[in-house]
């Protein structure tokens, strides 16, 4: 059970001991149970009995809250990063740096708005609610098992991403494949697929920008690849309805 400790400890802000994991790599078989109770979290909020943009804004609130904000933070640096170093050496650098400059303002913005939007929407229907987190934890364990780490020394997620390997992606795969097809049971296939398949791409995408613009990932580029896969996913499992 520390792999689900550090699994919680790396995602969330709840305490769930200190105790070391040795093979940091274990603890991705859980990241999606941890995206569950981000999921499980929104869905509570969404049966409060209030409108729904009041209850999009709270589930986003909730979700910044929980993980102390971090993935924002990642995807603020990473956006500053590539818009500001036209080298991977430049980039890294400012990643590094704490300030936030217009691209980072400008990105976590547009993106907020999205969520917001969507979540007007979502809120009213709690179990594929539930589904965007986990879906965009599973796409962090995709770029931790595929890609290289960016920067030569240490780093966020530096130990993670150098040990995990391409068949860490697999038991978690076959998590996610299991409850997708148990909401084909339940009526909502077709959107948690076309959702599951939103956040795919987009974190591809970005995984093939950060692969080329900084040789591989870094904390900041999971976290920006954790928010854009949840986006995605929102936007995703809405298609069906346009």
């Amino acid at each position: 059970m520390r792999a689900l400790a550090f699994a919680i400890r790396t995602l969330t802000r709840l305490p769930a001991g200190s105790a070391p994991l040795e093979k940091e790599e274990r603890s991705l078989f859980w990241f999606p149970l941890v995206g569950a109770l981000y999921g499980a979290l929104c869905l509570l909020i969404s049966l409060i009995p209030l409108s729904s943009p009041l209850r999009a804004a709270l589930a986003i609130a909730a979700s910044a809250y929980l993980s102390r904000a971090f993935h924002l933070d990642g995807l603020a640096d990473f956006a500053d990063g590539l818009g500001g170093g036209r080298s991977a050496e430049r980039a890294l650098a400012i990643m590094r740096d704490s300030h936030s400059g217009a691209f980072a303002v400008i990105t976590v913005v547009v993106t907020l708005l999205v969520q917001y939007s969507a979540l007007q929407l979502l809120v009213d229907e709690p179990l594929l609610l539930f589904l965007p987190p986990i879906f965009a934890r599973l796409m962090i364990v995709l770029a931790s098992s595929l890609l290289p780490y960016a920067r030569a020394g240490e780093g966020s997620a530096a130990t993670l991403v150098r040990r995990a390997r391409p068949f860490h992606f697999l038991a978690p795969l076959v998590q996610v494949l299991a409850l997708i097809a148990l909401y084909w049971t339940l009526g909502f296939g077709a959107r948690a697929g076309i959702g599951f398949l939103a956040a795919l791409l987009s974190s591809l995408v970005v995984m093939v920008i950060a692969h080329r613009r900084l040789g591989g990932v870094t904390g900041d580029v999971l976290g920006a690849i954790e928010v854009m896969a949840e986006s995605a996913a929102m936007i995703g499992l809405l298609i069906p309805l346009a």
